[in-house]
């Protein structure tokens, strides 16, 4: 055998053992799994895969789970009134109490374990794993988020009436401390909310979103309760704190408005009234152009929806009812597929008599559909492929969400990772 042939051999001899190991590793790498944190019988669940685990016993007023970045800790409130903030570490199954009064707002940084809540309009966050050492950055705070990168805030302040009338609104950046030599965090004022008018009125906001290249920012601009409940005023805002602009009315819900995960594309349910059952419309608009277009048929209402991809949207779509009357007389929703492009509207699912199809959620990280089927007094987890294909239940006999006018707020009830 000659030197050329032996040594092509050996060549020939590694590259199959480095292709077998490749296979090895590839094979052995678990697909994701499907993760969900909700609330049945009052108590905490989680489901991963095909494997469900009841986390509390006997507590019966449990609502809200939000997953850590990593999926360590499920934040989640407990208490009739929901103010009571508590944290369960998943490895160790325990529970630690956060705040007895900073249930009603809190949020996870996307990056860290660290979890931010206001109480008493205090913005405050914490280490789960330090407790007793909380750190509050600011008062006299209404609303307020994440920066995309965590490392600060993006806040609204309170209105005050005063006796010329109300004060306006401020948009706040706050930026945590970076070391312990910095005595306070950082606070600048982004942007101030226009002072009330015929066409707008807002003594608070909701939660911030930023869009996918983080140079905008949808919100909600609220005025008081009574008036929130039929119309809030949906904006857009350059990171930058430039190029204001008053997109439409809406409902206070920060659920009903979402960015596309790629381009710099708001998806909203628009109309003004605060029965969810007429006026109510699927609309696109993209930042840079500012002039909404509308994708949901006559006599027909959209409730929820879900991006799947930049050009699909799944929504939960029912037809119009402009009486409210007997709940058990109002049409419910079933999943429809929205194609921005092209032929619009294709029908995804056909739920069984007296049921209805609400809250559909892609998860993009297992490529899976996820919705709730619900006859409006017990309901189930549904998941399935891209736009609906072999559908199945995973998870029966959830709580139901709260409903106000017929607006399900499932994520009362359930929390998926991702």
């Amino acid at each position: 055998m000659t030197i050329s042939r032996k040594i092509s051999l050996i060549l020939t001899a590694m590259t199959l053992i480095i292709w077998l190991g490749k296979a090895e590793a590839l094979a052995a790498t678990p697909e994701p799994a499907l993760k969900a944190a909700f609330v049945r019988g009052g108590d905490l669940w989680i489901k991963a895969g095909g494997t469900e685990t009841q986390l509390t016993k006997g507590e019966q007023t449990i609502r809200k789970p939000k997953w850590s970045f990593d999926g360590e800790w499920i934040a989640y409130t407990k208490g009739q009134e929901g103010r009571e903030l508590r944290l369960w570490h998943v490895p160790t199954g325990q529970s630690h109490l956060v705040s007895p009064t900073g249930g009603d707002n809190y949020q996870w940084s996307p990056y860290r374990n660290h979890l931010a809540f206001l109480s008493e309009q205090k913005l405050v966050w914490v280490k789960p794993d330090k407790l007793d050492m909380q750190t509050k950055v600011a008062e006299g705070i209404n609303n307020f988020s994440w920066l995309p990168n965590g490392s600060g805030f993006i806040a609204s302040t309170t209105a005050q009436l005063l006796p010329n009338g109300w004060t306006p609104v401020q948009i706040l950046e706050i930026s945590l401390k970076k070391n312990e030599q910095e005595k306070a965090a950082h606070t600048k004022t982004l942007f101030v909310l226009p002072q009330m008018s015929d066409d707008f009125f807002a003594v608070g906001t909701s939660v911030f979103k930023f869009s996918p290249t983080g140079r905008w920012i949808a919100f909600l601009a609220t005025p008081t309760a009574s008036l929130s409940a039929d119309g809030n005023t949906l904006c857009l805002l350059g990171a930058d704190g430039t190029a204001f602009t008053k997109v439409d009315q809406m409902l206070n819900d920060s659920e009903w408005f979402k960015w596309s995960d790629r381009a710099d594309k708001l998806a909203y349910i628009g109309g003004v009234g605060r029965e969810a059952t007429s006026n109510k419309q699927l609309k696109v608009v993209e930042a840079q152009v500012g002039k909404p277009v509308i994708y949901t048929p006559k006599g027909y209402v959209d409730q929820s929806f879900t991006w799947e991809g930049q050009q699909h949207i799944v929504v939960s779509r029912a037809l119009e009812r402009k009486e409210l009357g007997s709940s058990a007389k109002l049409p419910l929703p079933t999943l429809v597929e929205v194609r921005l492009q092209g032929p619009q509207d294709k029908p995804l699912t056909q739920p069984p008599k007296r049921f209805g199809d609400f809250n559909p959620e892609y998860i993009r990280q297992v490529e899976q559909l996820t919705w709730v089927r619900s006859d409006r007094s017990k309901a189930s987890v549904l998941v399935s492929g891209r736009s609906g294909k072999h559908p199945s239940v995973w998870i029966t006999n959830i709580d139901l969400g709260s409903n106000f006018f017929e607006q399900w707020r499932w994520s009362d009830v359930l929390s998926f990772y991702s």
